[in-house]
């Protein structure tokens, strides 16, 4: 996410099949990158390969809802539109549960049974870690000011984490899970099988691979190979053929 960072203040755990998450992990892992990265990646010249079969769809719909770094989300989502997963640990919109329980047993029955370390997040509870962060940095002497630009650093500002729609989850396969290192969300995990078949397959049940390596000049995210997103499968299918971010995929849209 921002960047690599080191332990939260406080750690919020779920369970799920046995095994311990952390909160905390997924929601740190969210950091802006220190400076952009150069790419050779060219909007304009994906355009021109992609306009000829451009779907014919509302850029404004929910699904595409756009919330990020520089997009503050504009209403939080009811919780009466929220279920609960059959982890029985987890949230998301329920407007998404089938098509991703359907995407859960797909990797399983691959051999990547996926495990989730974090899915729906409330501004309340994003904030309550936020601010614990930075009382606990003024404790060590820090001003509130150079407390809250430190915590800026490794934790999303609340109202600013795609987690806050109920349409986004953070997924490793379990393998990856039982045997990571000190980090469970890591860019390492991108080379792994089951991270590669997350980003083959997710299209076809509405999800994209959300923040692309070397993207982080359009996106204000590192490439996280774990965090995917629902946009729709035909969204999600023409995103992942032309290798667009979502910002990409709106902007054709809107230009069209």
């Amino acid at each position: 996410m921002k960047k690599k960072i080191g332990l939260l203040s406080v750690i919020a755990m779920f369970s799920m099949t046995g095994y311990s998450l952390f909160y905390s992990n997924a929601e740190a892992r969210e950091q802006k990158p220190k400076a952009p990265t150069t790419s050779t990646y060219s909007f304009e010249k994906e355009k021109k390969k992609a306009e000829s079969d451009v779907p014919k769809a509302d850029p404004d719909s929910w699904e595409l809802t756009l919330v990020g770094p520089k997009n503050k989300i504009e209403e939080e989502i009811n919780e009466d539109q929220l279920t609960t997963l059959s982890d029985a640990s987890h949230q998301v919109d329920n407007r998404i549960a089938s098509d991703y329980e359907a995407f859960s047993k797909a990797a399983s029955d691959a051999g990547f049974p996926l495990v989730i370390i974090s899915a729906y997040r409330s501004v309340a509870a994003q904030k309550e870690v936020f601010d614990t962060n930075v009382y606990g940095l003024m404790n060590q002497g820090m001003s509130q000011e150079e407390a809250t630009a430190k915590t800026k650093e490794t934790i999303t500002e609340p109202g600013f984490s795609e987690h806050h729609t109920g349409l986004a989850l953070d997924v490793v396969d379990q393998d990856w899970y039982n045997n990571y290192g000190n980090q469970v969300l890591d860019a390492t995990y991108g080379d792994q099988p089951g991270a590669k078949w997350i980003a083959e397959n997710a299209p076809k049940y509405g999800f994209i691979v959300r923040y692309l390596e070397d993207r982080e000049d359009i996106t204000g995210i590192t490439y996280e190979p774990w965090h995917i997103r629902y946009v729709g499968k035909k969204n999600a299918e023409y995103i992942a053929k032309h290798d667009l971010t979502l910002e990409e995929y709106l902007k054709l849209l809107s230009s069209n």
